[in-house]
This record gives C-alpha cells, sequence and structure tokens, in this order.
C-alpha cells in the first residue's frame, strides 16, 4: 500500500515514457533515444521482479519434502559441506531420495558459490541436515536476492543485447537492399531505409521491455523459486554471439547453458542446423566446410570437458585413485529422468491432452514411452532443423529455436510446466518482427501454469504480472503509422497482412475471454468429488491447443523466411500515386488497429496539436529529408 500510485498518475507517467520514446522527447527527432529509456525499463523489471518475490514460494510451510525452494537452498548444502565427488551420490549426509542434486555440473558449482555467500552471512541457512526446511524471513530475503542477482547479471543484459544486435542486422539487412526473397518467400520487409533507421532504435526499446517484463519467468524463477533466469541468459547470449558471426564463442555460451540446466537441450537442434548451415554456405571447398565444423565441435567438446573434468579426476579416498568415467557417469546418469515417466503433474503437452482417452503412463512401459516419444520429437523439429541447414538466417534461426521448444515441450519425455519457458524466452526474441505473436504467446503461458502457481499460493502474484504485461505490451508494438513518420511516407501494407492483425486482434480477445471464464468458472462451479483435478484439466487441455496451434503458425512463419545473402535483392517499393488511392491489394495503414494497450496509446503522436500554422509543411519536409 505504501507504493501505491493514483492510476493518473500511472497513465501520465508511462505516457511521457512512451511519448518520448517514439518522438525523441522534441516532436521531430524520431531517431534520438533518451538515454534514460533503456536503464528506466531495465530499473522497472527489476522492480516487478521483486514484487513478485514478496509472494510464497514453493512448498512454503509445506513439510516434509517442501518445494522447488528447499531443493535449491539443500542444494547449497550440500556442495559446501561434502567432497565434490559426493554431490550426486547417496551418502550418508546426501540423501538422494530428499531432494538429490539432478541437474548439471554448472547448477552444481553455482549452488557451491551461493551456499559459500549465505553461509558467510547466516551459517545457519545451510547447516549440514540441521538446516532441513529452514524459512527464516531472513534466508527467504537472502535467497529471493540470489534469483534477482542471477537474472541481473545475465538474463536481463543478455535480452538487450540480442535485441540490440538483432534490430541492427535487421536494418543493416533492409538498408542492404531488401531480404533476397524467391518466389513463394516473404517480401514484405523491403521497405524503405529512411523509414529502417528512424524506428530503430524504438524497435530496440519496445522489444527489450516486451522480453524484459515476461510475467512466465518472473512467476517461475522469482515467485515458485528456480534459476532459469541463468542457463536462459547464456542460451540468448549464444543467440547473439552466433547471428554476430562469433560462432566460436556462441557454442561455447550454449554449451554451459545446456550444463547449467539440461532442459536447455530443447533449443540444441536449432543451433546445430544454423552453426552447419552457416559452415557450409560461408565455406567454397570440402576442406574449409569440415575444418569450420570441426572447429565448432572442438569448442563444444572442450567446454564439456573443463566442466565435467573435476568429477573426472575426483580421488577416491579409499583407493587414492581418479574415478575416471564412473564419477562423469554418476553423474550423467542423475540427469536422465526415465523412472519418473512420460509427463509429471498436469502440464499442457500432447501427452498430458490426450491420457483423458489413452492411459499412457499404464499401457506403455517406460522404454516404450521412450522411443515414442523420441520418434515424435524429431519428426515435430525435423522441418525447422532441415530449413536452417538448408538456407540459414538470423530470423530464420530464431524461429528455429522457437519451434524446436515447441517440439520438444509437446511431445518430449518427462516435461515440466515450467520447460514453457525454453520456446516462451525464443518468441520473445523475435519481438521486433512478429510483436503480435510474441505478445500473446507469454500470456497463454502464463494461463497454462496455472494449476502450479495456485498451488504455490501465488494468485495475486499471477494476476498482477499478467495485467500489468497485457497493459504495457499486450497489444502489440506502436505501427509506423501512428509515428511521426506518416508524415512523409506511410508503410504500405497487403490485403492479407491487414486481415493478419486482425486476426490477431481477434485471437487476443479470444484469449482474454477463454483465461477469465475459465477462472471466473474454477471460483463458482467446485469440481466434482470423482474428478478433483477436472479444472486442472480443463486448463492444460485448452492450453495445449492453443500451444499446438501457436507451433503451427511458427513453423509456417519460418518456411516463409529466406536464407541471408541467397537469391536477388526484393525490389523497392514503388511510390504510390495519389490518383489510385483504392488501389488494388495495398492500404494504407493511417493508425494501428488495436489501441487497447497502453504503448499504443502512448505512442499516439500529439505534437502536432502544438505546432503553429504553417509548420507542417517544414516539419514534413524536414522529417522526410527533403
Amino acid at each position: 500500500a505504501g507504493f501505491a500510485v493514483p492510476p493518473f498518475e500511472c497513465g501520465a507517467m508511462l505516457a511521457a515514457v512512451f511519448e518520448s520514446l517514439t518522438w525523441g522527447g522534441d516532436g521531430m527527432n524520431v531517431s534520438s533515444l533518451p538515454a534514460w529509456v533503456v536503464p528506466l525499463v531495465f530499473a522497472v523489471s527489476v522492480f516487478a521482479r521483486l514484487l513478485v518475490a514478496s509472494h510464497p514460494h514453493s512448498g512454503e510451510n509445506d513439510p516434509p519434502r517442501f518445494g522447488d525452494y528447499e531443493a535449491q537452498r539443500h542444494w547449497m548444502e550440500i556442495t559446501i559441506h561434502t567432497p565434490l565427488r559426493e554431490w550426486y551420490v547417496g551418502t550418508t549426509h546426501n540423501d538422494l531420495g530428499y531432494w538429490g542434486l539432478d541437474y548439471p555440473p554448472l547448477t552444481a558449482y553455482q549452488s557451491w558459490v551461493y551456499g559459500k555467500v549465505l553461509h558467510r552471512i547466516d551459517p545457519a541457512i545451510v547447516s549440514l541436515t540441521t538446516s532441513r526446511g529452514h524459512e527464516s524471513y531472513g534466508s527467504k530475503l537472502l535467497m529471493r536476492y540470489t534469483v534477482i542477482v542471477s537474472d541481473i547479471a545475465f538474463l536481463l543484459p543478455a535480452l538487450l543485447v540480442f535485441h540490440r544486435t538483432f534490430t541492427n542486422k535487421l536494418a543493416g539487412k533492409l538498408s542492404a537492399g531488401g531480404t533476397g526473397a524467391k518466389s513463394g518467400e516473404r517480401t514484405d520487409l523491403a521497405i524503405s531505409k529512411k523509414f529502417s533507421a528512424k524506428t530503430q532504435k524504438l524497435s530496440i526499446a519496445y522489444a527489450f521491455t516486451a522480453a524484459a517484463l515476461s510475467p512466465a519467468q518472473m512467476l517461475i524463477d522469482h515467485g515458485h523459486f528456480q534459476y532459469n533466469g541463468i542457463s536462459l541468459g547464456l542460451s540468448v547470449y549464444a543467440a547473439a554471439a552466433v547471428i554476430s558471426d562469433w560462432d566460436v564463442i556462441g557454442s561455447i555460451l550454449f554449451t554451459l547453458a545446456l550444463n547449467h540446466k539440461q532442459t536447455a537441450a530443447y533449443l540444441s537442434p536449432a543451433f546445430f542446423a544454423f552453426l552447419l548451415g552457416k559452415s557450409l554456405r560461408n565455406n567454397s571447398t570440402s576442406y574449409t566446410k569440415v575444418a569450420a565444423v570441426l572447429r565448432l565441435g572442438i569448442a563444444v567438446v572442450g567446454t564439456f570437458a573443463v566442466l565435467w573434468a573435476p568429477f573426472y579426476f575426483a580421488i577416491d579416498p579409499e583407493t587414492g585413485t581418479a574415478d575416471g568415467v564412473r564419477g562423469v557417469k554418476t553423474v550423467f546418469q542423475r540427469l536422465v529422468p526415465f523412472k519418473r515417466g512420460l509427463y509429471e503433474d498436469y502440464v499442457s503437452n500432447v501427452w498430458c491432452f490426450t491420457n483423458p482417452f489413452f492411459k499412457w503412463k499404464t499401457w506403455l512401459s517406460i522404454e516404450t514411452a521412450t522411443r515414442l516419444a523420441l520418434l515424435c520429437t524429431v519428426t515435430a523439429i525435423a522441418p525447422a532443423v532441415a530449413h536452417q541447414i538448408k538456407k540459414p538466417s538470423n530470423e530464420g534461426f530464431v524461429w528455429c529455436l522457437v519451434n524446436c521448444g515447441f517440439g520438444f515441450f509437446l511431445w518430449s519425455f518427462q516435461v515440466h510446466e515450467k520447460s514453457a519457458l525454453f520456446f516462451t524466452t525464443p518468441v520473445a526474441l523475435l519481438v521486433s518482427v512478429a510483436p503480435d505473436f510474441s505478445t500473446w504467446l507469454p500470456q497463454v503461458v502464463c494461463f497454462s501454469m496455472w494449476p502450479l502457481l495456485r498451488r504455490d499460493n501465488l494468485h495475486v502474484a499471477y494476476v498482477g504480472v499478467v495485467l500489468l504485461y497485457t497493459a504495457l505490451v499486450g497489444g502489440g508494438a506502436p505501427s509506423p503509422g501512428a509515428s511521426p513518420l506518416s508524415l512523409c511516407a506511410k508503410e504500405k501494407v497487403s490485403l492479407k497482412e491487414k486481415r493478419e492483425k486482425k486476426i490477431w486482434r481477434g485471437v487476443r480477445l479470444a484469449t482474454v475471454a477463454v483465461v477469465v471464464g475459465t477462472h471466473v468458472l474454477q471460483l463458482v462451479v467446485p469440481p466434482p468429488t470423482r474428478f478433483p483435478y477436472l479444472h486442472d484439466l480443463v486448463v492444460t487441455s485448452l492450453s495445449t491447443l492453443a500451444f499446438f496451434g501457436a507451433a503451427c503458425y511458427s513453423n509456417l512463419k519460418q518456411m516463409r523466411v529466406p536464407a541471408d545473402e541467397d537469391g536477388p535483392a526484393a525490389p523497392k517499393p514503388r511510390k504510390r500515386s495519389a490518383t489510385r488511392s483504392g488501389a488494388k491489394n495495398t492500404v494504407t495503414e493511417e493508425s494501428s488497429d488495436d489501441r487497447w494497450s497502453l504503448v499504443k496509446l502512448a505512442a499516439t503522436p500529439v505534437a502536432l496539436e502544438r505546432q503553429r500554422p504553417g509548420d507542417e509543411k517544414q516539419n514534413r519536409n524536414s522529417l522526410c529529408g527533403m
């Protein structure tokens, strides 16, 4: 209550921010971006995480196993008090049945670092065996701070670096003369060089805002309690590196992400396909192609070797010799959860969705289910992977990340609700090229996690961050027609694109109706005694259908992306005659179709009303560079 701000003042602040963002603060210089805008977005995203962190965490006051919060705390306890070779082994002090460490070595090293810091501040938090279920106010505060520091160090700067890199690459591609599209491929990005340059900084700032305030990661890491921001941040850094042609550095960074959380493997086929496609395209002889692939392979294997070497060389005190392969094998076996079955709880993927009609866990052995899931997953991601090997491109690579994430989440073995972050984050990287899709999906992901969030008593945090995200960016980015650029050259879009915008508006409205209706139904209609989890099944089933449709859409979008530096340059757009205002197949986008988000309302130009009579022509000429 102490932080309450009157709604009109909030609206005024937001309007001022986004008016400055769009107009450059003076009504004239569109390309200038106030230096304080990005730091402000960064600070707001950190503050939002602090607010979410003030809510309950997983397993709070719920003995004997508590939840993921206790698991992370327990790993700190084990790593700082036991020898490295016992971290993944059941011993007197390390009961694997009580949240045994089952994440890759980089997570273990991170737990050791944070455990050392917490032990120095308050030893009771991580004392061996006696700290189980430790949930003092001070300990929860310190634990929450470690997650926030992780996001500040990894995820948030990685998102900013990526969007700057990606947008600059896209702008360079546009100014170079188009997309190189062939017949049947997309050519809508072939717009004027001056338009691209003047909207570039706005695009970066808006994309970073949408990605940094993505609600699912905040709810899982800062509400439920995990450290996904580290592996996600490393993956985003890796993506920024490879689209900048720093392929070796990108390979090392992604290997680090994979060694922090094995779920990052969802994205590995996309990295493999893009890097392989680039190596084949950019080298003319078989020798140089093999050398390029070999160089990347050495970087990956070398990074794995460095991270896993301590377990290989760990000394067995009884024999005085190194554990060798046995030590590495012990760690690897803890990372593969075959014994847990095809899926856990209510997760929004195909296996859980179809379980009411086909009892997979009952009718299929674990071995058969594993093979079936592998076959389905490979089939689902194959088109996206093949596309990037044949036609590698920066934008196609990001779509491929999304599609591989979808393929694994919907079809792979042993999927958790939290695994959705590994396609949600790549989606947030597409805000510059697909704002409608990229700002709609995070809201659906939050809805799909509702059964988990409800168990964690995160009701208020869930409503708060989803409303914040929807109000700020949920309606898509401000269109060029709503900017000062419309004074000199309105962007022309095809009727097909115009219809797609209207369809997206309908999709968003329908999504809001379904989500609100489902929650209201849960409040007023109790589930039948025979089916106590019926409401959760409804949520996950609706979400699965949405994810399946989104995966189909995403794959289709990727197939339309041409290879970089492939084919003739796209033709420059022709000027439209004033007498042909009703020209066939084109319309002028005067303003945004969707004006219900605060971003769009704030971006609506108002400076023209302050112009003196006769100044409009002068401003028009200035903006057009005439």
